[in-house]
């Protein structure tokens, strides 16, 4: 355990009681699915509470862990809404045994061994309010061994409803969004049905983004909103099985064969026939950027690179 991250800092972020247009924080519901990660997860966790969100409900679920985990949990369970220890039927399902208990209006849950940035819940409340999104992600960003947040080389900046659709979204392709930087609304969580798909043990969040974007566009904000630790026992390190999970429903999800959409890729990557491909498929999606002349953020259109 390190004291150089932001998290060990002695005193929480003090925000305002009001947003700065005058509104109410909006009501922010964090879940963390927690098993055997003691090593992690009081990072985790003090990268939630130190925030100093006026406006949030912290729900931990811990699926019966047998180290020092719940020790840990019991030691921050007076800012904590709700937190249970006891077996459960793997991530996904304490996942949804949070949501069940989740009451605000932006959700989003983070694992046991990912962490926040200090300005995460005020910048996603702000832009959610002034740009009213329903899906909102941040840049892909790890935590590597000493404590280096690392941005991901090459990952995808914007993303498109219909690449979604398509399949394009998912594994070597395009890519998806980040679990940990990416948050939604209850309402859009409601329309997607409510719940994570208990039946993927890899890929239950790229199934719910491809629901997600059947309502609403996923906008991405050119920040770090969240760190992915990278450690040996990392779960997301099987990133080959979360893609093998999604492609054997591609017939449910009326995605085409893997084959023809890695060509249709690679003529995308390719100058001269991008233009067409274009017509062919709707490549076009929003993104944030902040406004160095204004000083302050604003959104915009472009295509996926």
């Amino acid at each position: 355990m390190s004291n150089n991250l932001w998290v060990w800092r002695e005193s929480k972020i003090q925000l305002s009681e009001k947003m700065p247009n005058g509104n109410e924080w909006p009501k922010l519901s964090i879940v963390t699915p927690s098993y055997n990660q003691g090593e992690y997860i009081e990072e985790t966790i003090r990268s939630v509470i130190m925030q100093g969100y006026p406006n949030l409900e912290y729900i931990i679920i811990d699926g019966g862990s047998t180290d020092n985990s719940v020790d840990i949990i019991k030691k921050y369970e007076s800012q904590l809404k709700y937190w249970i220890s006891e077996p459960d039927n793997g991530q996904t399902h304490a996942i949804n045994k949070g949501l069940a208990r989740a009451t605000g209006y932006i959700i989003a849950y983070i694992n046991s061994d990912d962490l926040y940035m200090p300005y995460t819940f005020k910048t996603i409340a702000e832009l959610m309010n002034t740009f009213n999104l329903q899906w909102l992600t941040g840049w892909q960003t790890r935590l590597l061994g000493e404590n280096v947040i690392s941005p991901k080389r090459n990952g995808i900046k914007i993303f498109s409803n219909d690449l979604f659709a398509k399949g394009y979204h998912i594994g070597s392709l395009f890519g998806w969004n980040q679990q940990c930087s990416t948050f939604w609304t209850s309402q859009l969580l409601k329309k997607a049905g409510g719940v994570f798909d208990e039946k993927f043990e890899h890929a239950m969040d790229i199934d719910m983004w491809i629901r997600f974007s059947k309502y609403s566009e996923l906008t991405a904000v050119e920040a770090t909103l969240a760190m992915m630790r990278l450690h040996p026992d990392q779960k997301s390190r099987n990133i080959n099985k979360a893609a093998s999970e999604i492609e054997a429903k591609r017939k449910f999800y009326g995605i085409a064969p893997y084959i023809r959409r890695k060509w249709v890729y690679f003529m995308l990557k390719t100058p001269v026939l991008r233009f067409i491909i274009r017509r062919m498929i709707n490549t076009k999606g929003r993104y944030i950027v902040w406004d160095a002349w204004k000083m302050d953020w604003k959104i915009m259109n472009g295509y996926v690179k």
